[in-house]
């Protein structure tokens, strides 16, 4: 199987807007992301092409495109919580995050003053970290021992 092209990058202003606009529009995932960026170099060049490449791939009604005034309030709003958006690349975007083929190509992330780094990453981001995933109904053993696992890993140093 081919590994995924990794996304790296250092975004600016304008850029940010336009990969918030591509992951915000219709039907483009992590992975759709990343094809496109790889195909067409730029999430500038593929927001011109979604409407054409929907309607090649037999899309019957108009693809909605995040618009740059939505992008531009979101990160706005982001801005005013203290909320950094990160591509992968960036200093404090997680690098075994980054490597996963549908990572997400803006994180969030908010953190206090004293662990801030670059455009406002937290230093926590980069310890090692595990993600445990479940039922969404669980019965109370299983939460017990999701909790018992949680615990040790916190504290070995995981997040």
């Amino acid at each position: 199987m081919d590994q995924p092209t990794p996304i790296t990058t250092h975004l600016n202003d304008a850029q940010r807007v336009d990969w918030l606009r591509l992951i915000r529009s219709d039907n483009v995932g992590p992975r759709t992301f990343r094809s496109l960026i790889n195909h067409f170099g730029s999430a500038r060049s593929a927001l011109e092409r979604l409407p054409e490449l929907a309607h090649r791939g037999g899309a019957t009604r108009s693809q909605r495109i995040c618009s740059e005034e939505d992008a531009r309030d979101e990160i706005a709003a982001s801005n005013r919580l203290g909320v950094a958006l990160l591509a992968p690349g960036e200093a404090g975007y997680p690098p075994r995050l980054a490597a996963l083929d549908d990572a997400p190509p803006l994180l969030g992330v908010r953190g206090a003053p004293p662990l801030l780094g670059v455009r406002g990453a937290p230093e926590v981001l980069m310890r090692p970290m595990i993600g445990i995933v479940g039922s969404r109904n669980a019965s109370g053993a299983g939460l017990k021992f999701a909790g018992t696992i949680a615990r040790d890993l916190g504290e070995a140093g995981f997040i």
